[in-house]
């Protein structure tokens, strides 16, 4: 046993055949062949040589990207990361002789890891954080306390870019997403101020102003998703578009909340924000649910709004680009 195998398999299916044959040579549980959306991820455990094999549907590289669809509506599964290396409060059984030959180690000191990882880290607060590639697909994570002068954990992981508008949000049959427009106006808005890597003809070329022909250029050139690795580099862009996900709020330097998440933009722009609120706090809808969702379905931005969305977030880009200066 020795750390190169795991590197090499990392990335496959749960279903392969030499990826299945490593676990049972090794009396490991069996890696799972698919996952259900729900579950997400799931882990098998390996206490003979303590460590754990994770395994997931949803790992964003475009190798892996989108989830694969198997029997019965459950989604593939592939190896995701490995925990070499946890340290326990009474100690770690020894690996194999010759596992960690050639890589970090456990028992490595700050110096160690310093040149193994090329000096490049990351600290917060007593953790120093140290990550280098192994492979196109795979890294090396390692976390050392500084407090305690030693290693805390060792793991390799598939590497994975950051998302912030997967494939389900332009997918015209996700029965959940209640405002597609949205996640095809915020893409308009990064090609509009040209936030996006992609070639200058198609700048040139321009892109419409029209929700199937969004959908159309996100399928085309950006793999039907938005990920960090498609933008030009930008903290504020970054820090925008993450709360363009979520209801929680971006608080600037001063404290003042900014609340971007695309839906209620998208609500606000279409003059509809007031009305849904009202629907969202009546505890005397027979079907609650049904009823928000059909009243955000039935907004729909004309030019105007649309233009209107557009200028939320060039506001709020411009005040996180005032609060955090490059």
């Amino acid at each position: 046993m020795h750390i190169s195998t795991l590197v090499e398999l990392l990335g496959s299916k749960g279903s392969d055949a030499h990826l299945q044959a490593w676990f049972a040579q090794h009396g490991i549980g069996k890696p799972p062949t698919t996952i259900s959306a729900n579950q997400g991820q799931k882990s098998v455990k390996d206490k003979l040589h303590d460590m754990e094999f994770y395994f997931a549907l949803d790992i964003i590289n475009d190798r892996f990207y989108p989830p694969t669809v198997g029997a019965r509506g459950s989604l593939l599964s592939h190896f995701k990361s490995a925990t070499l290396f946890s340290r326990r409060p009474k100690g770690n059984p020894p690996k194999p002789e010759g596992f960690w030959d050639g890589y970090v180690q456990p028992a490595a000191t700050l110096q160690d890891c310093l040149a193994y990882f090329n000096g490049r880290l990351e600290e917060f607060g007593d953790t120093v954080y140290f990550e280098k590639p192994l492979t196109g697909d795979v890294d090396v994570k390692l976390w050392f306390c500084k407090r305690r002068q030693r290693v805390d954990t060792i793991q390799l992981n598939l590497h994975e870019d950051r998302e912030f508008i997967g494939h389900h949000d332009f997918d015209p049959g996700n029965e959940h997403n209640t405002t597609p427009q949205a996640a095809t106006l915020v893409l308009k808005w990064l090609f509009d101020r040209r936030h996006l890597r992609v070639p200058q003809a198609l700048y040139e070329a321009g892109l419409e102003d029209d929700h199937q022909a969004i959908l159309r250029f996100a399928e085309q050139h950006l793999g039907n998703h938005v990920w960090a690795g498609q933008l030009h580099d930008s903290p504020a862009l970054r820090s925008v578009l993450a709360h363009t996900r979520t209801t929680r709020p971006l608080r600037l330097d001063n404290g003042s909340p900014l609340h971007l998440f695309d839906k209620w933009l998208y609500l606000k722009a279409g003059g509809a924000w007031e009305r849904h609120q009202a629907l969202y706090n009546d505890d005397t809808l027979a079907d609650w649910s049904a009823s928000v969702d059909a009243f955000e379905r039935a907004v729909v931005l004309d030019a105007a709004q649309r233009q209107a969305f557009l200028a939320m977030l060039d506001d709020a880009y411009q005040r996180v680009q005032q609060a955090h200066p490059a």
